[in-house]
């Protein structure tokens, strides 16, 4: 089974959460990566509003999707 990696992008640059999972295919690690991107927006609702991206890797560690935090807040706001 491939493996995904979700690493956090803030505008800074700085990669803040990097989270591996194993998942049969990009359609799932899309599900997956929307779940972990709504709980770091859980999670600092009470602070600023927070930019950047989620970008969902595969296996070589290339960019295979990318979730806009500030769209998926806009959606569930």
């Amino acid at each position: 089974m491939p493996a995904y990696r979700f690493r956090l992008c803030t505008p800074d640059h700085v990669s803040h959460l990097s989270e591996q999972r194993e998942l049969p295919d990009l359609r799932q690690a899309m599900i997956a990566a929307h779940g972990v991107a709504r709980r770091v927006l859980r999670r600092h609702r009470l602070s600023t509003p927070l930019h950047g991206t989620l970008d969902i890797e595969d296996e070589a560690q290339q960019p295979v999707a990318r979730i806009l935090l500030t769209d998926l807040a806009r959606q569930i706001s």
